[in-house]
């Protein structure tokens, strides 16, 4: 789950991981997340539409944490795109790099 989103050069908004974090405290019990990065809908859209040829798949995002790691999880090609919370100089520190690095969504096109 995000811990925050980027909503413009500097500003950052609270993400779902901080509504998780408030309610696992209320309720003492650790939650079963179904969201990125985990595989569960991943499973699910094979369910319901057959076999994915991971070879042909490509998991684009601009957050590390969620969606490079789910497609780590899954099996794909990663693209990273530097518009939302993962700058340039972070992708060195990444314990493993995504297939593609991207300035911003128009470079794949």
């Amino acid at each position: 789950v995000d811990r925050f989103f980027s909503c413009g050069p500097g500003r950052k908004i609270p993400g779902t991981h901080s509504l998780q974090a408030g309610l696992t405290s209320l309720v003492e019990k650790a939650p079963k997340v179904i969201g990125k990065p985990n595989r569960f809908i991943f499973d699910i859209l094979e369910e319901e539409y057959g076999k994915i040829d991971k070879e042909q798949t490509l998991m684009i995002g601009d957050s590390y944490e969620t969606d490079m790691k789910f497609g780590f999880n899954c099996g794909v090609s990663t693209a990273l795109v530097l518009t939302g919370n993962a700058k340039k100089e972070d992708v060195e520190s990444f314990e493993r790099k995504p297939d593609f690095v991207l300035g911003d969504i128009s470079e794949i096109l």
